[in-house]
């Protein structure tokens, strides 16, 4: 039996170091870092740039809620006959006289206050919604990021596999002659070879996804090399202290700016219980000589029916306050629930790959190596061989697979909190 060639024995630690490789930037066109992929997710975005324009349009409006009405112009004929032989003639009769007048409602400056201050607590929850989508476009980004490298290392690991296995297979081809292999052993090989060849066209799919979650949110920079192929992985290094901050989070925030609109809409229903008042002024002429008049008059409202009107707004908006109230208590449980169920798939994830990366590859390994030893002895064991290096490549990918995981539960603890080590 033939030795194996040179280019069975890279180990698979090699093609795992060739996957994390820094990969050489691209003469014509400039690569893409993470920090400026996140920068650009930012950048003229129309839907972070939606809630500032709303966020403006509300403090518009709460200038406007601060003002009194407009004045009223009013012009008119009063008491003008329409039948008999004086109809429609101004002058026929003393008391048809021509008028015109102003006249405003005086609505009460609490009122103006209570609507103001709604409008503006409207403009600070579209800031915290930004906020909010800021942070999940940006991890948007990081899985979009890591989804591309994963499907990169993927493809130099599949590669380097299917390099191994067409050289087991001119092996194998050569055994059939001495008796040591069947053709039944060459089929199997190219049935792996097969399967690592789909497997090698699902990663560049993964990765043509992947680059399509960046363009979403960065455009065309997306199609940039990345400029490592090394993936994002940390969290914050105090839990205690992370949770403190996560309880400032935007979701948190959000809720809490609109248990405060909440509150300023009891602030309007309580000052509606106090009547508003209004005044006009008219200036009248007659004809045929006759004096002119001035009409002055004062209206005021008369809220008669508190019991079922006024104090039913009150209660309405009292129950939607205890209501919003409700919701921003849950939302902070669930965020806090969220947090703490992304820092544990970040430990269980870390604590897999440790065990795989400190026992299972270098076991696997090592057994592949003293079987290999074996066959260059002479010793017929290339079922055991291909088992074995099937067994180590397969890790390789597990490695990469994890360490995507580990990866992604950092994008999700980044979200939660912005603080990271």
């Amino acid at each position: 039996m033939k030795p194996f060639a040179s280019s069975l024995r890279g180990s698979v630690a090699t093609a795992l170091a060739l996957a994390v490789a820094q990969p050489q930037p691209a003469l014509a066109q400039a690569t893409l870092s993470l920090d400026e992929a996140l920068a650009l997710s930012v950048e003229r975005q129309p839907a972070l740039s939606a809630f500032t324009r709303t966020a403006r349009a509300a403090e518009e409006a709460a200038v406007a809620a601060r003002q009194l009405p407009d004045p009223q112009l009013t012009i008119g004929i009063q008491n003008l006959p329409v039948t008999g032989s004086e109809a429609f003639d101004l002058n026929a009769d003393f008391m048809t006289m021509k008028s015109i007048g102003i006249m405003r409602t005086q609505v009460r400056e609490a009122k103006r206050d209570a609507a103001s201050a709604r409008y503006l607590a409207e403009a600070a929850v579209s800031l915290a919604e930004q906020d909010v989508l800021a942070r999940r476009i940006q991890r948007e980004v990081m899985l979009g990021w890591i989804e591309v490298i994963e499907a990169q290392q993927k493809r130099e690991v599949l590669n380097f596999l299917i390099e191994k296995l067409e050289a087991r297979q001119s092996l194998v081809e050569d055994s059939i002659l001495d008796g040591t292999a069947t053709p039944a052993d060459v089929i199997a090989i190219e049935a792996e070879i097969s399967a690592a060849r789909a497997e090698l066209l699902a990663a560049q799919d993964a990765e043509a996804a992947g680059r399509a979650m960046l363009t979403r949110w960065i455009g065309d920079a997306a199609q940039r090399p990345l400029s490592t192929n090394e993936l994002p992985i940390c969290r914050p290094s105090n839990k205690q202290q992370a949770l403190s901050a996560v309880a400032e989070h935007p979701l948190i925030e959000v809720a809490r700016r609109r248990e405060t609109v909440a509150e300023r809409a009891i602030d309007i229903a309580r000052a509606d219980r106090k009547p508003d008042w209004g005044w006009s002024a008219m200036y009248g002429q007659r004809g045929g000589g006759r004096s002119d008049m001035v009409t002055l008059q004062v209206t005021i409202d008369l809220p008669l029916n508190k019991a079922r009107l006024q104090n039913r707004r009150i209660a309405e908006a009292s129950e939607l306050a205890a209501a919003a109230r409700d919701r921003a208590e849950d939302t902070r449980r669930e965020v806090v629930s969220d947090f703490e169920q992304a820092w544990a798939q970040w430990s269980a994830a870390n604590a897999r790959l440790t065990t795989t990366l400190g026992d299972t590859l270098p076991a696997l390994e090592a057994v592949e190596r003293a079987l290999e030893a074996r066959v260059a002895g002479g010793q017929p064991a290339l079922t055991d061989v291909q088992a074995a290096s099937e067994r180590t490549t397969r890790t390789a990918l597990e490695v990469i697979e994890q360490r995507a995981a580990l990866a992604r539960a950092s994008a999700d603890l980044s979200f939660y909190v912005e603080e990271c080590a």
